[in-house]
């Protein structure tokens, strides 16, 4: 028998920002597979909440497009962006053929897909806020990928260093 429930987004937002934090106007993104949700917080409340059918496996989609490569193989390849100390990654294509690649070039390759997902969550932080938020906390697998706190904090008109990730390390 279900006792309470509550949506993705609310969850998120009472285990990354406090209590405290919720009088600023924040925004909490997290950044999944299949959806991106996004929470605001202003005034000590959540104030608003939604989804956007956009997230990381857009990302992996495109880079297994670019290369010719099976889902699985793409993530890991995505994954190894922000995760690898070294500046190229290796993999093989699915007719078998293996390459070397430099980091810089996948993240050219897949620019215009992290920028449409930093554009389509910016856009529905503005629709909920009616403006930009103060910050940006991003969450999940799909807001590791270098250059989208930066995308985020470009199109909301913000500095950079108001739009940052929230992970075990940050979160009390």
């Amino acid at each position: 028998e279900v006792i309470n429930l509550t949506l993705e987004p609310i969850a998120a937002i009472n285990v990354t920002i406090p209590s405290e934090l919720r009088l600023l106007n924040l925004a909490l993104v997290d950044i999944g597979a299949g959806t991106s949700d996004i929470a605001l917080t202003r005034d000590g409340s959540v104030v608003a909440y939604a989804m956007v059918p956009f997230a990381g496996d857009e990302l992996t989609e495109k880079i297994a497009r670019e290369y010719l490569l099976d889902f699985n193989t793409a993530e890991e390849i995505k994954t190894k962006l922000s995760k690898t100390s070294s500046d190229s990654i290796s993999f093989k294509d699915i007719m078998g053929k293996k390459h070397v690649v430099k980091i810089d070039k996948v993240l050219e390759d897949i620019k215009p897909s992290i920028q449409n997902l930093a554009m389509v969550i910016s856009q529905k932080i503005i629709e909920l806020n009616q403006k930009a938020t103060n910050a940006v906390f991003l969450v999940g697998g799909g807001s590791q990928i270098p250059g989208l706190c930066q995308m985020i904090a470009e199109i909301l008109k913000i500095p950079d260093d108001r739009v940052a990730l929230r992970n075990r390390d940050n979160i009390s």
